[in-house]
């Protein structure tokens, strides 16, 4: 979920609650690549108005589930915090007792500070380390001031750590990681997501920009590298851009998840946009400076009259027991934003097999003109 203003304007939303695992509908991909099979409820509607952008850990003997919450009754209007479930099997979602500072939504693990760069935060992402738990964040302050384009701008990389995964302190007052001026991201960096990658660790974001920027204003997935988790450099050109074909990724990709399989390819989960259409993707790519291999359709689609029936967004993905796993935000007509869940059998790009028509997107500093 970005740029909360434009959410919360439309939000009439409602309580819901989870239900156990319901597959149904797989979703038959590209030649080649395998099908997704689809959860037909949400497994996730929380405590908050909002529950959207997920993070999930397989940790020891339970799950961890950390995400974006929204506090409507906060008299200084909507502010969006960071929340926490847990799972003793990944479906069935309890919030923890309160943990953060002040909190008055049920799994509250992280809240803004008044004030700061950091009043709101969205999109976490948990990572547990030999050093305890990581929450990195994005955050941006209330309201506008004069030349942001609207409220989210800019929004910045915070880092939060825990020995307990419930309590969190900030590792510093101010960002880890900030937007660049003149660049693909220098507006905001968005969602990221991590994984530890040739001795030291391999983060993908969304990098957004609408003024001064180095090719056509919009959102491009961007990484960079870092050998604590801490300390980060960015690379210079995007891992991908908007491209059509597909049509379903025409006019927008951001909210990234990346998983390194045991094939050696790394594979990228991205939200893909075409009008209004929300779906979610996946490419793979034989390093981060290679072409990427799109499937040419998308993984998981709306499916009218469900709990995402208005779209699909933000995945974040596990490898286990011979399935990649994946939970997404959902979102229906009364705007209401509940987890949703689907799985695909490994390997998800079968060896040795090629489309009829292949899709390859090398990453490039020019989006394409949009219609």
């Amino acid at each position: 979920m970005k740029r909360l203003s434009i959410v919360i304007v439309a939000c009439v939303l409602l309580a819901g609650c989870g239900e156990a695992r319901k597959i149904a509908g797989a979703l038959d991909t590209g030649a080649g690549w395998a099908p997704w099979s689809k959860s037909s409820v949400a497994v996730y509607s929380g405590t908050s108005r909002i529950v959207s952008d997920p993070s999930v850990i397989a940790d020891e003997f339970v799950f961890r589930l950390v995400y974006t919450s929204v506090d409507f009754a906060n008299p200084a209007g909507p502010h969006a915090s960071i929340s926490l479930a847990t799972s003793p099997d990944s479906m069935k979602w309890t919030a923890i007792a309160n943990a953060a500072d002040g909190g008055v939504i049920r799994g509250e693990i992280l809240r803004g500070r008044e004030g700061a760069w950091d009043e709101n935060l969205e999109t976490p992402f948990l990572m547990k380390t030999q050093n305890g738990y990581y929450l990195y964040y994005s955050g941006y302050r209330d309201g506008m001031t004069p030349g942001e384009p609207a409220k989210g701008l800019p929004a910045s990389l915070g880092l939060a750590t825990s020995q307990d995964g419930v309590t969190f302190t900030r590792v510093q007052s101010e960002p880890i990681l900030t937007p660049s001026a003149e660049s693909f991201d220098a507006d905001a960096i968005y969602s990221p997501d991590i994984i530890p990658y040739q001795g030291g660790y391999l983060m993908v974001y969304a990098g957004h920009c609408y003024n001064n920027c180095p090719g056509a204003p919009g959102v491009r997935i961007l990484s960079a590298t870092s050998p604590d988790g801490i300390h980060w450099t960015k690379s210079a050109q995007p891992l991908l851009a908007p491209t059509a074909p597909p049509e379903w990724m025409r006019d927008g990709i951001a909210e990234p998840a990346i998983l390194l399989g045991p094939d050696g390819y790394l594979y990228l989960f991205f939200t893909g946009v075409n009008g209004t259409d929300h779906v979610i993707g996946v490419a793979r790519a034989t390093s981060l400076t290679s072409a990427w291999d799109i499937d040419p359709k998308a993984i998981i689609e709306p499916t009218a009259g469900g709990f995402d029936e208005s779209g699909d967004t933000a995945p974040t993905v596990l490898l286990e027991d011979g399935n990649v796993r994946m939970w997404f935000a959902g979102t229906n007509h009364a705007a209401q934003y509940s987890i949703g869940y689907a799985e695909a059998p490994w390997p998800l790009r079968r060896s040795g097999s090629k489309t009829a028509s292949p899709v390859f997107a090398i990453a490039t500093g020019v989006l394409p003109a949009h219609k």
